[in-house]
């Protein structure tokens, strides 16, 4: 079973911001009910391939998909 990514401990790989990492959702949000400080919005169009970000920095704007996220997460524990 995969470890879900907690989001809340992870480091930003850009400004090294820790818990500002945020799901990015598509589609148009109700902006009476939706949580703008849990989610980041990304607007209404979307490639579909995989390429599209799925999660953002509300520090500093860096976007990327999870594979890269992860992969930035797993490097930074080797560095001493």
């Amino acid at each position: 079973m995969a470890k879900r990514l907690v989001l809340k401990t992870q480091v930003c790989p850009d400004c090294a911001v820790v818990g500002s990492i945020r799901k990015i959702l598509y589609g148009m949000p109700d902006p009476d009910n939706f949580d703008f400080e849990k989610f980041a919005v990304g607007g209404c169009c979307f490639n579909g391939d995989g390429t599209d970000p799925d999660f953002a920095c509300r520090v500093c704007g860096w976007s990327d998909v999870r594979a890269d996220l992860l992969l930035s997460v797993s490097e930074s524990k080797l560095q001493p």
